[in-house]
């Protein structure tokens, strides 16, 4: 008897997704690397294990220094 009648036929994705309900799902990724906290974030939108969009936000550390630096002088900062 061959291995493939124990296990039973092979599926497609199509095939072995059928009935199944699925949904998009927005993942946030980031920040990259703790010291660079906020420099870039991606917010993907997933279909199952599909990356159907990408959408980069970047500009954190700036937009924070900036808020930060306006009660200061330029020595204190």
């Amino acid at each position: 008897m061959a291995i493939q009648d124990e296990i039973g036929t092979p599926r497609t994705g199509e095939e072995s997704a059928e009935g199944l309900k699925s949904q998009e799902m927005l993942l946030n990724m980031g920040p990259q690397h703790p010291s660079t906290h906020g420099v870039l974030r991606l917010v993907l939108t997933l279909e199952g294990e599909t990356i159907v969009d990408c959408t980069p936000v970047i500009g954190y550390l700036h937009r924070g220094m900036e808020k930060i630096f306006e009660n200061r002088t330029i020595m204190q900062g």
